[in-house]
Formats: structure tokens, C-alpha cells, sequence
């Protein structure tokens, strides 16, 4: 059992293998998966597929896309997907994700492997779900029909006003390419209204915060879930600015509510829904604390293009963030070993019992859970412990998700209020990992 007081980087890599040992060894593509490299016990049920580490963008918070470029083959996708049917033990749905860098500069892979894989789940009966997370830049009148036709969940990743959009994700090749982002972006909510914006918000861009949530709900988006990049560049005047964005977003929202319009920020919901709402009626006993914040590790992976099993997407960049030499990795679907300890670590991943001291008086902390491991791990060397410039995050979005509630809450405009609340009930988490 994983030593809870010690730091989890201490734990040995995975395998024994390298990187280049099981690419000079194997005929990679070809090669069968082990048995061995399968968990057990919990069942995977949502893999992410790594499919290229390269990007067309080179965006100020790139974890991977700027110091990467390696590609998964379509074999590796294919023994992965075998690798997934196994994990998922006797699940009969299963999820594949497709990241990056930008996933659809491998658009015909994934839609070969797509078509392979929904009749190979098929044969051994599983219903096969796709999922990706693109940057809309690359998109093309094919990549549209398909994703419908496969139905394809997609998070889009945009980060405001073409102003934001442009110098936070600047285009490699130099040309602007907020416009192309708009209009893919409207083409999607017109048969997906439900869709979420996923905006990284960069310290630089602070003081556009508002502006941008402005401009997201004036090209359809209803659902917009923000997170903040860079911790270690955010300084007090960064907060104070932050503070006022958040008092005038708040105002926008309210204002839209009111006036029978769905708009809301994902992290507002969340907090309202799990926390805020529950205290202000005296249901404080109903309220369910988070011990861990995801399902990273447990019953979600991911695969990179070596076949390296990950805990999470972001955990091979962390990985390297932190200096930990592979200890974060979990196996390889190769290889002939899965590191259990790794995976008991996050199994019995116990905010409560491990936490920094504010914790303890942050009004979110039941729900927190002690944030995204991989985050923690690159910010601060340790899966347990968030940066200051997160809890600092939360505590203004909190407070914000607050006054919401209670503006609207105090308005008199019952259905509106009604709405909010009910929207909020089943909100799973703020958006930000």
C-alpha cells in the first residue's frame, strides 16, 4: 500500500523498458498487446488515445504541442483499442477520446481507426463511444459530416474574443485563426446547442475575462467552463483585476437570467449545485465530499503513441515537468507489467487526510477534492498538493458563484432562479481539468 505521508515521485517507473528499447524490439504496430499490461480490478472504461504530440498552434500554455511532435500509428490505436476492450472487464460501453496537441492533424487515422473500431466493439459487445478535444482550426466539411454521423462528442477549445484567441493561440504558421475557430464553433452549436467552451485564461489576458465570456455567449455558447494556466506568473494585481472580471461577469449572467436566457460559467454551476444551494436551504447533510477530484488513474487512462499507459492526458508533460524519469508511468500495453502501487495511489487518493493547511477554511473544499493530480504534479512536485494560485482561483470563483445565487435568488424572479438551481443539480465538475 502506497505511503500516503511520502511523496508519491519516490515510487520506481512502471516497466523496465524505455521508449526506444520496446520501439528497436518490436514491430510496434504489429505487435500483440500483454495481458499483463491489463489493470484488473477496476474497470477503464474512458481511454484517452494521445494520437499526435504536434499541434498547428503554439498557444503561451502549451504542456505538450511546442516540445513535441511524435504520432501515434493507426497499429498502436488499433492494439490500444483491444488493450481498452480488455480493461474494461465486463462494461459495455466504453469511451475513446482523441488528444493532443491538435487530433485532427491525424483526422484520416482516427477516421479509419473509428470505423475499425466501432465493428471490432461490436464483435465482442461493447458500444463503442468517440470523443476528441480540438482546437477547430484544421476542421473541414468531412470532419463535420463524420462527427455527426459517429457521434462524436466534442469539447472545443476557444478562448475568447478574436483578440484573446489570437495572441493566446497564435496560428505556427503566423496567420490569425480566431475567424476559422467562430465559424466552425457556430457550426457545431447549431446541431449541438449544449456545447462547452473550454477557455484557458493566461494572466496576460486577465482584464479580458468578461469581454470574452461577452463574446463566447454571443456565438451561441450557453456553457462555458474557464481555467486558469501559467500559476506561477499570476501576480496580486492579476487577482484584483480577476476580481473585478468575475463582479462583471456575475452582472451578465444575472442580467441573461433574468431574462429567460441559458448562460452560465460551468464552475458556477458546479458550486451552486454541489454547495451553495445545499447550505442556503439547511441541506448541508446532503452534500457529498469529494475524496479525489477525478477519475484519473481509476476507471480513465491514457495511451501515448509508444503504447505508455498514463494515468490521465496530462501526466506524460507532468511527468516530465516534475522530473520524475517515468514514475508516473503505469505500464506499457506491450509490456509485461502494470504498476499496481502506481495505480492504488490513486485508488485511495484521500484529500481529507492529505491537504495543505488553508484547506481547512476554503468553503470549497468538500468538493474540491485536492484538484487535477497532473496540474499539482507539475506545478508543485506532488499529486496532492494544488499551487496557491489555484486555491486563490477557486476561492474568487466561489465567492463569484455566491453572489450569483443570491442576486438571483433575491430578484423575485422565481422561474429564473428555479432555472438556476435545477441547472446546477447535476453538474459532475467545474470543467477546468
Amino acid at each position: 500500500m502506497v505511503d500516503h505521508q511520502r511523496d508519491i515521485g519516490t515510487i520506481p517507473p512502471a516497466t523496465a523498458e524505455t521508449h526506444k528499447s520496446l520501439l528497436g524490439l518490436l514491430p510496434i504496430d504489429d505487435a500483440p498487446i500483454c495481458t499483463e499490461s491489463v489493470p484488473g480490478g477496476f474497470e477503464v472504461t474512458n481511454l484517452d488515445f494521445d494520437v499526435t504530440e504536434n499541434c498547428n498552434l503554439g498557444c503561451l500554455y502549451c504542456f505538450k504541442g511546442e516540445k513535441f511532435s511524435e504520432n501515434m500509428p493507426l497499429g498502436v490505436m488499433k492494439r490500444t483499442f483491444d488493450w481498452l476492450c480488455m480493461a474494461s472487464g465486463t462494461a459495455k460501453s466504453i469511451n475513446c477520446n482523441f488528444m493532443g496537441g491538435e487530433p485532427t492533424m491525424r483526422w484520416k487515422q482516427i477516421r479509419e481507426f473509428a470505423i475499425w473500431a466501432r465493428r471490432r466493439g461490436k464483435s465482442v459487445g461493447k458500444q463503442v463511444r468517440f470523443s476528441m478535444t480540438t482546437n477547430l482550426t484544421l476542421w473541414t466539411p468531412d470532419i463535420r459530416r463524420f462527427v455527426d454521423e459517429y457521434g462524436f462528442g466534442i469539447l472545443m477549445s476557444i478562448d475568447g474574443c478574436p483578440e484573446v484567441q489570437d495572441a493566446q493561440r497564435p496560428a505556427k504558421n503566423g496567420k490569425p485563426a480566431s475567424a476559422t475557430v467562430e465559424y466552425w464553433a457556430r457550426s457545431l452549436l447549431a446541431t449541438r446547442p449544449r456545447s462547452t467552451a473550454r477557455a484557458t485564461l493566461h494572466p496576460n489576458f486577465v482584464h479580458t475575462l468578461s469581454k470574452s465570456i461577452k463574446y463566447l455567449h454571443s456565438i451561441g455558447f450557453s456553457e462555458i467552463a474557464v481555467s486558469p494556466s501559467e500559476y506561477a506568473q499570476w501576480t496580486e494585481e492579476d487577482f484584483t483585476e480577476l476580481e473585478a472580471q468575475l463582479t462583471s461577469v456575475v452582472g451578465y449572467l444575472e442580467q441573461h437570467l433574468l431574462e429567460g436566457k441559458d448562460v452560465n460559467i460551468t464552475g458556477f454551476k458546479y458550486y451552486i449545485g454541489k454547495l451553495i444551494h445545499p447550505r442556503a436551504v439547511g441541506d448541508e447533510g446532503k452534500i457529498q465530499w469529494h475524496k479525489s477530484p477525478c477519475g484519473a488513474g481509476k476507471g480513465y487512462m491514457m495511451v501515448d503513441y509508444t503504447g505508455d499507459i498514463w494515468p490521465c492526458h496530462r501526466f506524460d508533460g507532468a511527468d516530465e515537468a516534475a522530473g520524475a524519469g517515468g514514475a508516473y508511468r503505469l505500464g506499457n500495453i506491450y509490456g509485461e507489467t502494470f504498476n499496481h502501487e502506481l495505480r492504488r495511489s490513486f485508488l485511495e487518493f484521500d484529500h481529507f487526510q492529505r491537504h495543505k493547511d488553508s484547506c481547512t477554511t476554503c468553503p470549497a473544499n468538500p468538493v474540491c477534492g485536492g484538484y487535477c493530480p497532473a496540474a499539482n504534479l507539475a506545478d508543485t512536485g506532488s499529486i496532492f498538493t494544488p499551487h496557491d494560485t489555484y486555491c486563490r482561483w477557486t476561492a474568487l470563483l466561489y465567492s463569484a458563484a455566491e453572489s450569483l445565487y443570491w442576486r438571483v435568488s433575491r430578484s423575485g424572479n422565481e422561474a429564473a432562479f428555479k432555472r438556476l438551481v435545477e441547472s446546477s443539480a447535476n453538474v459532475d465538475g467545474t470543467g477546468e481539468k
